[in-house]
């Protein structure tokens, strides 16, 4: 079967500072963008992407407020790094995910975004223009049953010809609650957000998720050392901000504005990482970056190094 081909193309857009781990749904406590309003202290208006691909669930910034050391930063990542862009992946692996997938010999619908492949209650999506972000599900009851685990070793076994068609094959995977994660690294470093899941129940996949576009590297750029990164983001954070201008870019001005707080401003220690960053909304990239721990809560604070 001959698949249309169509040209590739990228979006493309500078770094996007937006909210960390932001889920919350929208409220209507902020005013639209461009018009002047008043922030209750250590909140910001976040907004949600006028038309996103598939909603980033993971984003390099931090919400305002004041951030406080609990020790010296001493950490020291790589002194030169540089932003990594998520290409357009080759439709011949997008064709062997699929066929990885069980998908067999169904068309693929090349000529939109995203592409899609259907058989039965199963879908495979990917969005070719942001990173090769892709996304699996086979649509079954369950009958309210229990979160199923299959053991580690049929896992693993049933997600490596997914993670190879992915070219994960060579990245080292976990078992965790009943999936198989993967989160490859960037120049021997650790990523963040940038991760592939496959979740499994007693009839095989269940859902699955991760990125199918190569990575590509910019131009290389001197980084900022965690004591460093913590002080512009401490100057950063402390700016109150007056106008909904000041909402990212990358997020429509049609939806109101979101208010993210600062649950914990206690630092406890920092780890390098390559973070997942959207730029424009749309397209996905690979920052050095810091990720800052904090007392009382597992989600980081990301700030670019």
């Amino acid at each position: 079967m001959r698949f249309p081909c169509l040209p590739a193309r990228l979006l493309s857009g500078g770094l996007v500072l937006i909210g960390v781990g932001l889920s919350a749904a929208c409220s209507d406590t902020g005013a639209a963008h461009g018009r002047a309003t008043t922030l209750p202290p250590g909140a910001t208006f976040i907004q949600r992407p006028s038309v996103p691909p598939l909603y980033p669930d993971h984003r390099l910034g931090f919400p305002y407020g004041t951030y406080v050391m609990a020790r010296p930063l001493s950490e020291r990542g790589p002194r030169t790094g540089r932003t990594y862009a998520l290409d357009t992946p080759l439709q011949r692996h997008a064709l062997a995910l699929a066929e990885a997938l069980g998908f067999g010999d169904e068309p693929i619908g090349f000529g939109g975004d995203p592409w899609t492949v259907v058989r039965g209650q199963a879908r495979l999506q990917i969005w070719p223009h942001s990173g090769g972000r892709w996304s699996y599900t086979r649509q079954r009851q369950t009958g309210g049953e229990a979160p199923y685990d299959s053991g580690e070793r049929r896992a693993l076994a049933l997600a490596r010809p997914i993670l190879r068609a992915a070219g994960l094959d060579s990245a080292p995977a976990r078992f965790e609650g009943g999936q198989v994660v993967v989160e490859p690294r960037i120049e021997g470093h650790p990523t963040w957000g940038w991760e592939t899941r496959v979740q499994l129940d007693g009839h095989g996949v269940h859902t699955a998720a991760g990125w199918l576009g190569p990575a590509r590297g910019g131009a290389e750029r001197p980084l900022l050392d965690a004591g460093q990164a913590l002080i512009r983001l401490r100057q950063e954070a402390a700016r109150t901000p007056s106008s909904g201008r000041l909402c990212p870019a990358a997020y429509g001005s049609a939806t109101p504005p979101c208010v993210m707080r600062n649950p914990s401003p206690l630092v406890t220690g920092a780890r390098f990482a390559y973070a997942l960053d959207w730029a424009d909304g749309h397209q996905p990239r690979l920052v050095p970056a810091w990720l800052f721990t904090r007392q009382g809560t597992d989600e980081p604070v990301a700030f670019p190094a």
